[in-house]
């Protein structure tokens, strides 16, 4: 069930993973095209605007400049019929005397050029007279209202002329019928045009076929009297512009603009007709001149968008992200929740698992003390029930040691303490707390330690112990009478991730006994699993002494698996890496024998007369042990509390007391703080009293504390008589009264 739901997790993950690589594609697509259509919409708008700015400058300045252009012939026009007025009056006797008068009058009006024309067509000048056939270009002699021509080399300039008609005058018998101003138009070019020397900017006049009046220099355009036969040859038109819409729209005297690129600059050209002329205005620009500014505003805008665009797409992230945000808590809280559910089923499970476990003992310890009860006056039975009762006890007790221990290591509680250890040490030690239980079943217990090169190692021999003890409670439970127990440690020599100074030790406990099935061997280490089959339901045990012997090897960093098949035995294989110590004893005298023989019962102590103070603030607990111990020869003080015993101790002479039975959790002042004062006291004979803690508080962090405090030993409660006496006799047998493993 875990594995399919870590499996569809990690599908769930890679699904997202793919969802998230699309959207951010995704995203990084929508900017790229964002940006990309950002800059060409605002270089197209900026082209339109270009265009647009440009078209209406150019019509407002070409407007300008050709109401400047008419202004300055309205004012020749005014200047000449002033003139004219002026040589009506005066007495023109003679040639000369025209000539003098014209003279004065271009003086005085600072005019470019100036003459009379007689109605036979002769020009008279301040200087000479013509005909004008041979110099000027006048359509008709008869002239009949004012008009303005180009002309070309008169008097070594080109001339713009204004000619206007003139009545009731005469010259020796010969009619004037028109005057004639001259405009300089280089001179105009200079002083009205746009012509800043920079060849960016510039004004023509210019004929309906594109023959210049008035030509400004322009380095683009080759020298040519024709401003379209230049054009032609080297422009490119644009913006729906061309010579031919040009040309029509200045023979239908309309203005306009023309856009078009010569020499690699794009020009602008906007054209508009000069009043009562026929001629056109024109006024040219470079796109750069406009562009330039336009472009400022272009980039501001350009990047204004960006930045906006940046926001927003930054808003839009920051918006992914918290709904990524959101959905990896839902998926969280997702997660929890079923977590949640799990730890629920679990509690479930466990409390329904402790409540069958915990009321079968008990249901037994009831029920045989009623029976005992009732039958008090038969011997046979009463013993039989008691002693069922005590198993019965046995068995709930270890259910609540397991129970603790297992929530003491998913707690994190559980701490390893390396110390000096031997490996044939650890074994004999297994040999003589198993070999009595192996033998009641009539089986055979075999352990074999041959294999290892390095016997004195690093290790927490508690921890080692437990898991060893719980193996091989296992192999005694579950094989049948006649069969064999194997206990096999061997060194390997190329162990996996072994370090400098370690050594990889293998640990078989091998039985002949009933075997697991396949399925249960899967689940053998899970909280609470036994097997569901007639031969396991009839013995006992708690379900959790597989998962706790694996969560101290993985704690370890070592690994536990089992190979086991029904009816052919299970075999349990840990592997754990230990330091070695640098200096090692004699193999020959620590190495085990192929097979330990069962050790001597030892010779029991005689305990008649020695005096014991019991602190214990508990009736019950006081009574039971008093009972105890008073038959077993000792005799028994009594303290209700650790200062009641601190205030004995320190009157009594040395020697009264020959060992203190002290429990821990007490009001007033505890066992720890009664074991300190008794040390502190001055008299040394009786600070140095032995002290054996006997509490309820079991656990390895409690027996450390105790040994802190100055005690000699610690004994679990509930009361063990054959280890209550085992401890005692080898506390009294001791000459320096060590501390009591």
């Amino acid at each position: 069930m875990d594995s399919g739901f870590d499996r569809k997790k990690i599908d769930e993950k890679k699904k997202r993973g793919i969802w998230f690589t699309l959207a951010a594609g995704s995203f990084l697509m929508v900017v790229m095209l964002s940006s990309w259509w950002l800059q060409k919409r605002s270089k197209d708008t900026t082209e339109e605007a270009v265009y647009g700015v440009s078209k209406l400058y150019l019509e407002e300045l070409t407007r300008q400049k050709a109401n400047q252009f008419t202004d300055i012939a309205d004012s020749q026009i005014q200047q000449l019929t002033v003139t004219i007025r002026a040589i009506k009056k005066s007495d023109m006797i003679s040639t000369k005397a025209m000539q003098n008068f014209i003279g004065q009058m271009k003086k005085n009006n600072e005019f470019d050029f100036l003459a009379m024309i007689d109605e036979e067509g002769r020009v008279y000048t301040e200087e000479s007279s013509y005909l004008a056939a041979s110099k000027l270009s006048i359509l008709d002699v008869e002239v009949l209202e004012s008009e303005m021509s180009f002309h070309q080399n008169i008097d070594g300039r080109s001339l713009i002329l204004i000619t206007i008609p003139v009545e009731n005058c005469f010259l020796e018998n010969r009619r004037i019928i028109a005057a004639a101003v001259g405009m300089d138009a280089a001179a105009i070019a200079d002083h009205l045009f746009l012509n800043e020397h920079t060849g960016r900017s510039f004004n023509n006049v210019i004929m309906p076929d594109g023959r210049y009046v008035i030509r400004t220099a322009h380095i683009h355009i080759e020298e040519d009297d024709n401003l379209f036969s230049a054009l032609e040859q080297d422009a490119h038109f644009e913006n729906g512009t061309s010579i031919a819409r040009w040309k029509e729209e200045l023979k239908a005297g309309q203005q306009g603009i023309a856009v078009y690129e010569l020499q690699g600059l794009l020009h602008y050209t906007y054209y508009m007709p000069i009043r009562d002329t026929g001629w056109f205005i024109t006024t040219t620009l470079h796109y750069d001149l406009i562009s330039k500014n336009v472009d400022i505003i272009r980039k501001t805008l350009t990047q204004n968008g960006m930045i906006q665009l940046a926001l927003i797409l930054f808003v839009l992230f920051v918006l992914f992200i918290i709904y990524l945000a959101m959905q990896k808590r839902n998926e969280y809280l997702r997660f929890e929740k079923l977590q949640a559910e799990k730890v629920s089923q679990a509690k479930s499970i466990f409390l329904s698992n402790m409540s069958h476990d915990i009321r079968t003992p008990m249901n037994a310890i009831i029920g045989f003390t009623n029976l005992a009860v009732k039958n008090a006056e038969d011997a046979d039975k009463t013993r039989d029930y008691l002693e069922k009762i005590l198993a019965s006890s046995n068995h709930l007790l270890a259910l609540i040691n397991d129970v603790l221990e297992m929530s003491r290591i998913e707690s994190g509680k559980i701490h390893l303490e390396e110390t000096e250890c031997n490996i044939s040490d650890i074994l004999k030690g297994l040999d003589s707390m198993i070999r009595g239980q192996a033998q009641s079943k009539q089986l055979n217990l075999h352990m074999d330690a041959s294999g290892v090169g390095d016997q004195d190692v690093y290790c927490d021999k508690l921890r080692i112990n437990q898991v060893l003890l719980n193996l091989l409670s296992n192999a005694v439970k579950f094989t049948p009478a006649g069969g064999e127990i194997f206990v096999t440690v061997r060194q390997l020599t190329n162990g996996p991730d072994i370090q400098k100074g370690c050594g990889t030790y293998e640990i078989r406990v091998k039985d002949t006994g009933i075997g697991m099935s396949r399925e249960f061997a899967l689940k053998v280490f899970h909280p609470f699993e036994r097997e569901k089959s007639s031969t396991v339901s009839g013995i006992q045990g708690t379900g959790l002494g597989m998962s706790i012997a694996k969560s101290i090897i993985e704690l370890m960093e070592g690994t536990i698996e089992v190979v086991t098949a029904p009816g052919k035995g299970t075999e349990f294989i840990v592997t754990v890496n230990l330091r070695i110590q640098e200096k090692q004893e004699n193999v020959a005298e620590t190495a085990l024998p192929h097979k330990i023989h069962e050790k001597a019962e030892e010779d029991k102590f005689n305990f008649s007369g020695r005096r014991i103070l019991l602190v214990e603030d508990n009736e019950l607990n006081s009574e039971i042990a008093t009972e105890i111990l008073t038959e077993a020869g000792f005799e028994i003080e009594e303290a209700k509390d650790g200062a009641v015993a601190v205030e004995m101790v320190s009157r009594s002479a040395p020697g009264y007391y020959d060992l203190i039975l002290m429990d821990i959790q007490m009001p007033c002042m505890n066992g720890y703080e009664a074991t300190k004062a008794i040390r502190a006291l001055e008299n040394r004979d009786v600070a140095g009293i032995p002290i054996i803690a006997m509490t309820a508080n079991a656990f390895e962090e409690d027996r450390q504390a105790a040994f802190q405090a100055g005690m000699d030993g610690h004994l679990a409660k509930p009361m063990d008589t054959e280890k209550l006496f085992a401890a005692l006799a080898k506390v009294f047998q001791s000459i320096s009264f060590q501390k009591i493993e």
